[in-house]
């Protein structure tokens, strides 16, 4: 099981495959994605940032370059975070912007006003 819902919360099975799109709003105006660009997952220990348990970078292809979205793919062995687990556990994810020409980086879906954003890891069935 994958799935991401409208508070940007994702439910994952260890072990399961997943895709999400992605885009940015940049000083108020939509962001068109460039070659060169770079998103940056990140997945946290609960409560604890300094705890990076999961960073997966995608980088914008020049054959991808425009679009206003763009997909992030986690595979089999991204999710399966930790050890084996008995029961659901809770990390908190960020997903940067990494702009190619600059390198300045831009959270573009993280903690907030809504409090955390959170990655529900599941028992593997």
């Amino acid at each position: 099981m994958f799935a991401i819902n409208e508070d940007y919360s994702i439910y994952c099975t260890r072990g399961d495959i997943g895709a999400f799109a992605v885009s940015a709003e940049v000083e108020g105006v939509e962001y068109i994605f460039k070659a060169g660009d770079t998103l940056r997952l990140k997945v946290f220990e609960k409560k604890n940032c300094d705890n990076v348990v999961l960073q997966k970078s995608f980088p914008v292809a020049e054959d991808k370059a425009g679009p206003t979205e763009v997909i992030l793919v986690l595979d089999n062995r991204d999710t399966k975070i930790g050890g084996t687990i008995n029961k659901p556990v809770d990390y908190w994810y960020e997903v940067e912007l990494i702009f190619g020409e600059t390198g300045r980086v831009v959270t573009i879906i993280g903690y907030d006003d809504d409090g955390a954003k959170i990655f529900k890891l599941f028992p593997e069935g």
